[in-house]
């Protein structure tokens, strides 16, 4: 593993340069975060408002460190911002509906011997879980959206503020198709040892759809692509909006 990390660093700094040093700055202070995030929930500390606070220091680092333009930067965590709050909303009924919280039966024979009393509200960490899990593909969507639109806009000055909304989801659409499938990827790669599982104990459809451990990964992917898709229009109302800002001043 030691020799797989060496050769990720000389890579990165092979193909970015100097710049790869900010990139690894902001991957070690976001690994650092997160580490932070999982010993201040085990010692006792709010879910929620410990997982809002770190959400934003891992949005600042990810996208401020990585962003040099002031605009798009400022546009992108805005959006981020919003899209993780509208996140918030939608997971924690869902959850609440779903009941997925916790362990699933698979986790029994791991789990004997053990105390479950853990002292934290596994409704709030699977929320938590869902919120950090989408954080990077949310950002990433942002900033791909806002820099296309804003280099756009910068060769374009004479357009208005509808046109550059609509242009917006031109942008976002191309950039959507691909996320989507990232997270789509993502869910099968996960989901492949379970699916092995669930296929040698002969598991039913009604089986597969109560089963904790797959309506988890399905209500994550699901969420994660609502906040990307939501990221498109978002974006585009935000440039559009600092473009009439910026007009009305000149």
């Amino acid at each position: 593993m030691l020799y797989l990390l060496i050769a990720f660093v000389i890579l990165l700094l092979l193909v970015t340069g100097t710049r790869g040093l900010s990139l690894l700055l902001g991957l070690g202070i976001n690994v650092i975060a997160v580490i932070a995030l999982l010993i201040l929930i085990a010692d006792g500390f709010n879910v929620l408002i410990t997982t809002a606070i770190i959400a934003v220091i891992i949005l600042v680092v990810a996208i401020y460190m990585n962003v040099e333009n002031s605009s798009t930067a400022n546009i992108s965590f805005k959006t981020s911002l919003m899209i993780t709050f509208v996140i918030l909303l939608i997971t924690m009924p869902l959850l609440y509906w779903a009941s997925t919280q916790g362990m699933g039966v698979e986790d029994q024979e791991e789990l004997e011997g053990f105390s479950l009393a853990a002292g934290v509200s596994f409704p709030q960490l699977a929320i938590a879980t869902i919120i950090i899990n989408s954080l990077g593909v949310i950002s990433e969507t942002s900033v791909a959206i806002t820099s296309g639109l804003n280099e756009i806009v910068l060769n374009k000055p004479t357009l208005t503020s509808k046109e550059i909304y609509g242009d917006g989801f031109s942008v976002g659409n191309k950039i959507l198709s691909t996320q989507t499938n990232t997270l789509l990827f993502n869910f099968f790669a996960t989901t492949f040892p379970l699916f092995f599982l669930m296929n040698s104990i002969h598991f039913n459809f009604g089986d597969i759809i109560n089963d904790k451990i797959f309506v988890t990964e399905v209500l994550t992917t699901v969420i994660c692509t609502i906040g990307v898709i939501l990221t498109v229009p978002i974006t585009a109302w935000l440039v559009s909006r600092e473009n009439q800002k910026k007009s009305a001043a000149k």
